[in-house]
């Protein structure tokens, strides 16, 4: 009786062993492609991210390309969007069943990074010191990646933000620095300047203030032009883009449209506009929220 219960549970235990035998095989079949995920990057409409130290990233696509949702809204950087896309099609190099008991000594539970892809979550946890791939967790499986990413994965947000100066869907119309046009010229330039670097503004903060009103009727862009023009602050979204070349460091005399309409702070209403420095030495303020000034189409003659 007790070898027949015995021969019985052995049956068991190897018809177990072969399920699970087949169960492997089928997930090596799913992975075939050898990709993480089979998701088409360029259907991808939202991106979480998550580390296990800083704020939740939020990225949304929309019309014009990425925008960051949080913890800045502001349009996002597509080259280091693609970066976080591409991670779903990373090359799997070995997939093994989830492993409660494992998860921690992996770094999955919890998960060093969180990275949600319309839904579909990706756990990322710690490398393997063999083969230097890293442990990612999606539903039941662990799957190893290239360890490649992680860098970017643990960035700040702000390294997420586009460097253009002006928004993509941004056509420049008006403009006038401190009250003062500039021309249409100058305001083309500005489309194509890349700044070599955002980052939150803290402290304070001084300079001219410059209003590229929308041909497009959209709201007007204001920043804040600090002494020596290659620091530009948007304080709506409270990001200073820094430059490495002033864009109005140009003195020909066209660059701030017709002369004797408004003289520049500092500046005698019959001195040369030649004269005015594109930047001037201003007293630093407090940062407020907002520019809040009034808008100026039409700036009226100086008296003689």
């Amino acid at each position: 009786m007790m070898l027949e219960r015995w021969l019985t549970n052995l049956g068991l235990a190897l018809i177990a062993a072969w399920l699970g035998v087949l169960a492997m095989q089928d997930v090596q079949q799913q992975v075939s492609s050898g990709r993480l995920t089979d998701l088409k990057p360029e259907q991808v409409q939202s991106i979480a991210l998550q580390r296990s130290a800083g704020p939740l990233i939020r990225l949304e696509r929309r019309e014009h390309g990425w925008s960051m949702r949080a913890p800045i809204e502001a349009p996002a950087d597509e080259e280091a969007v693609d970066r976080l896309l591409n991670i779903a099609h990373a090359r799997v190099s070995r997939v093994l069943p989830a492993d409660a008991t494992a998860a921690g000594r992996l770094g999955l539970d919890p998960p060093r990074v969180r990275l949600t892809l319309d839904g579909l979550t990706l756990n990322l946890g710690e490398s393997d010191p063999v083969g230097n791939r890293r442990y990612v967790m999606i539903g039941d499986l662990v799957q190893l990646i290239d360890d490649d990413q992680l860098p970017w994965l643990l960035a700040p947000p702000e390294q997420f933000l586009s460097r253009r100066l002006l928004p993509a869907d941004f056509s420049p119309g008006l403009g006038n620095i401190d009250g003062r046009p500039l021309s249409a010229d100058t305001l083309a330039a500005l489309v194509n300047v890349v700044a070599e670097r955002v980052e939150p503004i803290d402290g304070e903060l001084g300079g001219r203030i410059l209003v590229i009103r929308s041909a497009d009727d959209d709201q007007p862009l204001r920043f804040l032009v600090a002494e020596g023009g290659t620091r530009w602050t948007r304080l709506d979204q409270r990001l200073s883009y820094w430059l490495a070349q002033p864009p109005l460091a140009e003195r020909d005399e066209d660059a701030f449209g017709e002369p004797g309409q408004l003289p520049l702070p500092g500046l005698a209403a019959d001195a040369s506009p030649e004269d005015a420095p594109i930047t001037s030495n201003a007293t630093p303020v407090p940062v407020p929220d907002q520019l809040d000034i009034p808008d100026q189409q039409n700036v009226p003659n100086q008296p003689e």
